[in-house]
């Protein structure tokens, strides 16, 4: 008698699932026919799209390389605008091309600082950052030290090579605007500065050679006050 209820059991169950897929079936058909299609899409039609868009990036790229190596200026700058307006994340790297673009063709020493300037900035990512240091090249014959630090900001403490470049950047405009000890102070420092390039650090000893020590400094030095010697012991007599 219990196989009979058993028998009943799985019976009404197997009416209740073919119920339920007869119910969701068009449902489940959608929905794999909408995947194979999804996957159909990507492999087809926005994959080759995508891979056609990064190689007109990288031939647009290569041909203004190859104006400005050639002295092209007019096909360089028309390469890299292009690029600045069409791709924002390849606007940052064309931009120091166009930089460099503006000012060897023309030597527009402001129109590539301006230009690097816009793209620049600490919290981007490497081409930004480097963007920020050019720019501050660029201006800085025109800036007050105190200008210069306010640019540069933070990239200045930064425990990097940009960092190092930075501080001495800082260090130039600092002698030259006659603060010779804060500037001796700065490339003593670059001489044992763990990310400073070997080239900066030949620089900072060629500084030092050539910056002055400060009088002050000097006189501090020869000044230095002599310990006095300890009293002898006075004999008493018994």
């Amino acid at each position: 008698m219990s196989d009979i209820f058993t028998e009943v059991d799985e019976g009404i169950r197997q009416e209740k699932l073919e119920g339920l897929w007869k119910k969701w079936r068009p449902f489940v058909y959608g929905g794999v026919a909408a995947l194979i299609i999804g996957v159909a899409v990507n492999e087809f039609v926005l994959k080759p799209q995508a891979e056609a868009r990064r190689e007109a990036r990288a031939l647009a790229l290569e041909t203004g390389i190859r104006a400005l190596e050639d002295a092209d200026y007019a096909g360089a700058e028309e390469a890299f605008t292009r690029i600045m307006n069409d791709d924002p994340r390849l606007a940052p790297l064309a931009a120091h091309f166009l930089a460099q673009t503006k000012f060897e063709g023309g030597g527009d020493a402001a129109a590539a600082a301006e230009l690097l300037a816009s793209v620049g900035g600490i919290e981007g990512g490497p081409y930004e950052r480097l963007a920020l240091l050019k720019s501050a090249y660029f201006k800085a014959d025109t800036m007050t030290l105190e200008e210069l630090e306010l640019t540069l900001g933070s990239l200045a403490d930064d425990e990097s090579t940009l960092g190092a470049l930075s501080r001495e950047l800082i260090g130039a405009k600092a002698f030259e605007a006659g603060d010779l000890a804060r500037a001796r102070t700065i490339y003593n420092r670059l001489r044992f500065d763990a990310y400073a390039p070997q080239g900066l650090v030949q620089r900072a000893d060629i500084a030092l050679a050539a910056i002055p020590v400060p009088p002050e400094t000097e006189e501090a030095t020869e000044a230095a006050p002599a310990e006095a010697a300890p009293a002898e012991p006075q004999e008493t007599g018994q």
